[in-house]
């Protein structure tokens, strides 16, 4: 066998190699895409059974709640619902009671401001502290300005504006609505 024969032998074995090894690269490639749409349809079967979980807890706890459903194994989660429900409203009470700091503080601000303008307003005071039966430790939030269409209540105890749920956000005191 020749040089050239020799040569040409060999690069024609390159490349048949090159070429079987882009074959199976390929073929793998098109495996795996296989496979990454079959993990989305998984996740996506997934998603659909947490969103079904969801909507039967969410079923259970109305039944529950109405008194339909009797269950002593579901009614810790209701519990642990009806506890996560009542830190969103105590939350959302000191959000109203910040909301009504920040209105204070742009009062007394407007009222100083005019008074350096040579404006007859009177400051703005901050109502006054909640009666000796607030506990020293849990700060007085006081309650918003009113709006003229309704009057907030507040908690007979401390003061504090009540959202509507049995107990006092800031003290707990059980609330006579």
């Amino acid at each position: 066998m020749s040089f050239l024969d020799k040569v040409t032998k060999a690069v024609g074995d390159v490349v048949d190699k090159g070429k079987k090894d882009v074959d199976q690269f390929v073929r793998i490639q098109k495996v795996n895409s296989e496979i990454r749409g079959i993990e989305r349809k998984v996740a996506d079967l997934q998603n659909q059974i947490e969103q079904a979980r969801q909507a039967a807890g969410e079923k259970a706890i109305e039944l529950l709640r109405s008194g339909t459903l009797v269950s002593p194994q579901l009614q810790p989660f209701l519990e642990q619902v009806r506890g996560f429900e009542d830190q969103i409203a105590a939350e959302r009470a000191a959000i109203a009671g910040k909301e009504s700091d920040i209105a204070r503080i742009k009062a007394e601000h407007e009222a100083e401001h005019g008074a350096e303008q040579g404006a007859t307003s009177a400051p703005v005071t901050p109502p006054a502290p909640a009666g000796p039966s607030a506990p020293a430790a849990a700060p007085v939030v006081p309650p918003p300005i009113p709006t003229a269409a309704t009057e907030p209540k507040v908690c007979g105890q401390c003061g504090a504006t009540l959202t509507g749920g049995p107990f006092c956000p800031q003290c707990g005191a059980k609330q006579t609505l």
